[in-house]
């Protein structure tokens, strides 16, 4: 009896032992993992931007011709604090930027329109005295009508006064004093073209009546807020020259050259989303838009919609490249915890290309980090069957 009461009792403390040591190693484990978590979360970046734009100048030393993120000089501009004599000059900057204005081609708004005759119009002709030459005569392939007794004239890329100058003196040569009545009966051989990104791409032919652009547009369904797939800046191709054209600029400008004629051959092409901004960050509604000329970035903001519970009101920033000035970017920041600061924000106009970020708050950046380390907790309940066992064997219960 006293070797077995010595063996129970030696059993007794083996267990003890092992229960201590279990619950030793336990909580060795435990503080193992609250270390490599707190460790892990302390170096590591989370995902998602976290750093404000600091105003830096650019690396002078650089010698070689690759450049990095590093050596872009970036301008911090308070738009809280501008003057309004500050934001005018930016939104008349603004407008000189934009080389699409074609009040700077004589060639273009000098232009005036008359129709100029080509292949298969039909013209009438009338021929007082005699009718030996009355009729309609349809112009061929080669640009020439042919007269009976007299043969072939060619009279196309003339306007009608030209041809009915070249064709009285012709006909001089075979009738005295003759009068020459000229007509076009049908409009066949002008024809303008309107296509690229907008809603109806369409071909237009073109008759006595000039043609403006705007005109043009409208037959197009040119709709400045179409969105996405659309666009407001394109290119006039005409007489073997290209030029830039902005439709804003015609719709808005008070300068009458900026609606100018369409003449015979033009192509109008209308690039996609080229007046495009980015808009990201705590926002209800992120994405690309396709704002109009004068459009500001109170106006962005309202339509985007500001996440209040977990935007930063104090940083709301606009990216803004200088394509005038190498390596340089403006980035433009307004403070809306005052309301009163939304005015400001309407008198700052926003230009294509834009990027606009809204980062979160900081106790934002806390809830998500507590967010992505409450998951982890889950690695705790993994080991614990494990430990209960005796880090043996673990079956399910």
């Amino acid at each position: 009896m006293l070797i077995i009461y010595k063996f129970l009792k030696l059993n007794e403390n083996l267990n003890y032992n092992k229960s201590l040591n279990m619950l030793i190693l336990k909580k060795r484990i435990t503080l193992c993992f609250l270390i490599l978590f707190l460790f892990n979360n302390c170096s590591s970046i989370l995902p998602g931007i976290i750093k404000n734009p600091q105003k830096k100048n650019p690396n002078d030393k650089i010698q070689t011709s690759e450049y990095s993120i590093e050596d872009v000089k970036v301008n911090i501009i308070k738009i809280n604090e501008l003057s309004d004599e500050e934001m005018e000059k930016l939104d008349d900057n603004n407008i000189k930027e934009l080389d699409n204005k074609i009040n700077s081609y004589s060639e273009i708004y000098d232009y005036r329109y008359e129709y100029i005759l080509g292949l298969s119009d039909v013209i009438k002709i009338d021929l007082t005295d005699t009718d030996d030459l009355d009729g309609f005569y349809q112009i061929d392939q080669d640009g020439m009508i042919d007269f009976p007794f007299i043969g072939k004239i060619r009279i196309d890329n003339l306007t009608l006064s030209e041809a009915q100058n070249i064709l009285l003196n012709i006909i001089k040569n075979f009738y005295k004093n003759p009068d020459l009545q000229i007509n076009i009966e049908e409009f066949n051989s002008s024809k303008i073209y309107f296509v690229g990104a907008v809603q109806n791409q369409i071909t237009i032919n073109l008759d006595q009546k000039p043609i403006t652009l705007i005109e043009a547009a409208i037959q197009a369904n040119f709709n400045p807020t179409s969105g996405k797939g659309f666009g407001t800046s394109g290119l006039l191709r005409r007489d073997g020259e290209v030029y830039k054209i902005n439709l804003i600029n015609t719709f808005k400008s008070k300068d009458e050259r900026e609606n100018f004629y369409l003449k015979k051959n033009d192509v109008i092409f209308i690039d996609k989303n080229s007046n495009s901004i980015q808009v990201f960050g705590e926002v209800n509604r992120s994405g690309t838009y396709f704002p109009d000329m004068g459009y500001s970035l109170t106006e962005i903001i309202s339509t985007a919609g500001i996440n209040q519970l977990t935007a930063n009101a104090k940083k709301i920033y606009v990216l803004r490249e200088k394509y005038n000035s190498f390596l340089e970017v403006d980035v433009f920041q307004l403070d809306v915890r005052n309301p009163i600061n939304l005015i400001a924000g309407k008198k700052f106009k926003i230009k294509k290309g834009d990027i606009i970020f809204i980062p979160p708050a900081e106790i934002t950046k806390w809830n998500r980090t507590i967010s992505l380390l409450l998951p982890q907790t889950s690695l705790f309940k993994t080991i614990n069957p494990f430990i209960n066992n005796g880090l043996g064997i673990y079956k399910e219960p």
